[in-house]
């Protein structure tokens, strides 16, 4: 393995070029290409774990296995493609492979929308104070929602599913619309407003993934899923409430009913001087009307005017996610 010591020795515009020749000659070949530059990018992991009382191989990994190399084809044929492989990493792995692996950032700041069209045409809406990477290639679209809350208008493609991962849970779909919500570090919501979404849970141990499960059934529209560290709970919304709480796509965000506890939470999210609820007996207050996504100071004042500065006040300080 010595010829990736220095792979950027062989980043040449032709390496690049004759790579990506290869590539293109076959679909193996990029599944090829992907497998030994993941493996590559965890090796330095696995020597991190080895024990330190071992100076010989454990002999349970020196059985002979069907390598993933086996369907290329021996003598020869793997030769050539392990060279071409090792070309590959060598020319690509900073300009291409790498790159997508880390993906692409957006972000919003609070109080902030952004409309967003991916390059498969999908569309992606981010609300206030909320961050995506998306990570797209030959197999398959990733998009990564590190904190927030965003709603996707899948392009479909049955090839590749159109993945969103908020912690340790996916939602997956081919065509679609849905919504997904990062609620601090042990809840995350998705809604369901077109098409059909699978939620499954992920797992990893050392950094290292091992694979999903998926959450109940598959969710259909106007349904939405809660998914705890400890629990699950999926609910029927219907498509009218569903519209209703999406309306900050559209830059508004409406009230009908909801307790003021409710109300003062979700106002917080796009204002950098929090309400903060002074008398408990006022909390289930049911408050109607709404306010501009982009102008919800406006609306913290009318509800301190309205129940009293001594009831309801505003502090310093930054908006939870």
């Amino acid at each position: 393995m010595q010829w990736l010591v220095r792979m950027d020795a062989l980043r040449t515009t032709s390496a690049e070029a004759d790579c990506e020749q290869w590539m293109s000659r076959s679909m193996r070949h990029r599944v090829a290409f992907k497998k030994a530059a993941v493996a590559w990018k965890r090796m330095e992991m696995l020597r991190r774990l080895r024990p330190y009382d071992r100076t010989t191989a454990n002999p349970d990994l020196l059985k002979k296995k069907r390598s993933w190399l086996g369907w290329m084809g021996g003598g020869g044929t793997m030769k050539f493609a392990l060279g071409a492989i090792a070309a590959c990493i060598g020319a690509l792995s900073a300009s291409v492979w790498f790159q997508q692996d880390d993906g692409v950032s957006y972000s919003t700041e609070v109080g902030e929308r952004r409309h967003l069209v991916l390059l498969d045409g999908s569309a992606v809406d981010l609300n206030t104070n909320t961050e995506i990477r998306v990570r797209f290639n030959a197999e398959r679209r990733e998009v990564v929602l590190v904190h927030g809350e965003a709603l996707f208008n899948v392009a479909r493609d049955a090839s590749r599913p159109f993945e969103v991962n908020a912690q340790q849970v996916t939602s997956r779909a081919v065509g679609t619309k849905f919504s997904v919500r990062v609620r601090g570090e042990d809840r995350v919501e998705t809604l369901v407003v077109e098409g059909r979404v699978l939620v499954l849970r992920r797992d990893e141990v050392f950094g290292i993934p091992l694979g999903a499960e998926p959450i109940g059934h598959t969710l259909e529209p106007g349904e939405q899923i809660v998914v705890h560290n400890d629990h699950t709970k999926v609910s029927r919304v219907g498509l009218k409430q569903a519209a209703t709480r999406l309306r900050w796509s559209s830059g508004k965000v409406v009230f009908d009913g909801e307790g003021l506890s409710f109300v003062v939470d979700e106002l917080n999210r796009y204002t950098r001087r929090p309400l903060v609820i002074r008398d408990p007996h006022i909390a289930s207050t049911a408050v109607g009307g709404g306010f501009d996504t982009q102008n919800a100071d406006a609306y913290a004042r009318e509800l301190m005017r309205f129940f009293g500065e001594d009831k309801l006040a505003r502090q310093l300080g930054a908006a939870p996610h």
